[in-house]
């Protein structure tokens, strides 16, 4: 009589344990399977994500980048232009003007090339 409730206590808590197991590992599977069911649906819209964005890409951002080389080619054009018109002139003249100073002051006065050298 003395063994009886302890055969009964053991095969309870050996029940209470197999049960528990299978409880677990029906929980652990049950969450693996919703973690891939959303890794996959995260990947999904990810992809539609960028495909829109790619398309934003292609209606906005690339006509703006042909605006923008196309002011970019006016602007170097137009230095070009004002390069030749303006300045190539200008320092064609002051380097004309500083030459024939520079030869005024030698042929006024031959001692004035070396004034540097006096002091």
């Amino acid at each position: 009589m003395h063994l009886l409730p302890r055969i009964l206590l053991e095969s309870n808590v050996e029940l209470a344990r197999d049960w528990s197991i299978i409880f677990m590992a029906i929980v652990t599977a049950t969450f693996f399977a919703l973690a891939i069911v959303f890794i996959v649906v995260l990947g999904l819209l990810s992809r539609i994500l960028l495909k829109k964005s790619i398309g934003v890409i292609d209606e906005n951002v690339k006509p703006t980048l042909t605006s923008v080389k196309a002011s970019a080619d006016s602007v170097q054009g137009t230095t070009q232009y004002v390069s030749q018109s303006a300045v190539k002139p200008i320092v064609r003249t002051y380097g004309v003007l500083a030459g024939v100073r520079k030869f005024a002051s030698v042929v006024s006065g031959l001692t004035g090339a070396d004034t540097n050298n006096g002091k």
